[in-house]
């Protein structure tokens, strides 16, 4: 378990667990905007992955994996949002248009750059 106090600075300033969640997200964020989506879903997978009911970050990975056109990872992150808050109004329109896209696109080969 992550302690509550991580690190002390200088007897003033107390960084905590929530602080590091942050700070992956903003970083995920950062990249994101510069195009480099892999290293903005790491970081947001970090900041979940320490705090599974951060919803931000749940709605940023979510939007990462749908611009990767990873949409069953885009759906996950989605409905992981709505397990801690339900009535989330950015994730349960995604949510509801990705179910329809991966339903759609079920059992269809898709071309990947790897392949």
């Amino acid at each position: 378990m992550v302690s509550l106090y991580m690190h002390e600075f200088d007897d003033k300033f107390l960084l905590t667990s929530q602080m590091f969640e942050q700070v992956y997200n903003a970083l995920g964020v950062s990249y994101i905007l510069d195009g480099k989506l892999d290293k903005g879903i790491k970081q947001f997978e970090a900041a979940v992955k320490l705090q599974p009911g951060y919803v931000t970050a749940w709605n940023n990975l979510g939007d990462a994996y749908e611009k990767k056109k990873d949409l069953k990872s885009a759906l996950k992150a989605f409905e992981e949002v709505l397990l801690f808050d339900p009535n989330n109004k950015v994730a349960r329109p995604r949510r509801d248009a990705l179910k329809d896209k991966v339903q759609m696109y079920k059992g269809v080969p898709i071309k990947s750059k790897d392949r």
